[in-house]
């Protein structure tokens, strides 16, 4: 069976996985888990390859206890006043890590290729904020942006949400949010290998969660168990949206997945379930790639691929808006 999965790999792929089962190593005894986990997780920020210039970034707090530091990344050659659309995001992590650093590469990347502003949200994470911190700042931070808009210089008529791994399970809630507070709505979603179903309960998890240590189920359940302490409540649509009962009325979807990644089967399930409520879906499985390949675009190819698909998805659903 591993033999089967490492055949399937791409080069590239292949190659970065050796590598990192090779350095992997047993943890000090007294060594914080949580700041292992973040720590470990800056180590992708390299892979995404050089620093794109962007036009400018910009800082700002969105009013809240505590208050939300959110970051703009206005395109290259977008200077004017000319109010442009926007893709609020919220960056992946496993609801303990991540933030503005760890994909801020990407973020310009995705700028300059569709010409729209990003705004990225630094919500707050578990254990120290669990469930329903995070979402609750994500929507907070999108309402904020819209209401915002003339302040921003951006287009309110032309605002899309998007998220990966954690950031993707944050996005779909998020729009359930709106659509239920009957509040402002994004006009298209973004989901990349996202999170959907906190159970983790999936051919994908239990054929694919050997490739990396740090991405097994067992670590994957005990970053849950932070994010949300108590388990009923793991079943609920905001926290695991793939159970929602009624996914009617949600802006169109963009959902990508990567043929091995353990939260493959959660992602397409979710296309599928979005699909039969009526939603407009894209759904792209990438081949021969693994979960956060599309921060890794400096080392696989397949990761710019996918920025540029996600470029070219907004430019889309902004024209139609427009």
């Amino acid at each position: 069976m591993k033999n089967d999965i490492f055949a399937r790999m791409t080069a590239d792929t292949r190659a970065l996985v050796q590598q990192m089962q090779a350095q992997a190593a047993s943890p000090p005894p007294d060594a914080d888990p949580v700041e292992l986990v973040r720590y470990g997780y800056r180590q992708v920020i390299p892979l995404a390859g050089s620093i794109e210039e962007v036009e400018a970034v910009e800082d700002y707090k969105v009013p809240s206890t505590p208050a939300i530091p959110l970051r703009l990344y206005r395109p290259q050659g977008k200077s004017n006043d000319t109010p442009l659309p926007v893709l609020v995001y919220f960056h992946g992590g496993g609801f303990i890590s991540g933030g503005f650093d760890t994909h801020d590469r990407p973020l310009r990347v995705v700028a300059n290729a569709s010409g729209c502003v990003i705004a990225s949200v630094d919500y707050q994470l578990a254990p120290e904020s669990p469930f329903p911190a995070a979402p609750e700042d994500c929507f907070a931070a999108l309402q904020w942006v819209i209401q915002h808009a003339q302040e921003l210089r951006i287009d309110a008529s032309r605002v899309a949400v998007g998220g990966d791994s954690a950031g993707g399970l944050l996005t779909a809630v998020v729009c359930l949010m709106c659509r239920d507070r009957n509040a402002n709505r994004p006009i298209a979603q973004i989901l990349i290998c996202p999170d959907t179903d906190l159970a983790t309960d999936t051919a994908s998890w239990r054929e694919l969660d050997f490739l990396h240590p740090a991405r097994s189920r067992e670590n994957k359940l005990s970053q849950i168990a932070m994010y949300v302490p108590n388990q009923a409540e793991r079943e609920k649509p905001y926290a695991s949206p793939l159970r929602a009962s009624d996914l009617s009325n949600l802006p169109p979807a963009l959902i990508i997945t990567a043929e091995l990644d353990p939260q493959r089967d959660e992602g397409e399930a979710y296309a599928q379930q979005l699909r039969d409520a009526g939603c407009l879906v894209t759904l792209t499985r990438y081949p021969g790639v693994l979960h956060g390949f599309f921060q890794m675009g400096g080392v696989i190819p397949s990761g710019r691929t996918a920025l540029a698909e996600i470029a070219a998805y907004l430019q889309l659903r902004f024209t139609v808006a427009s």
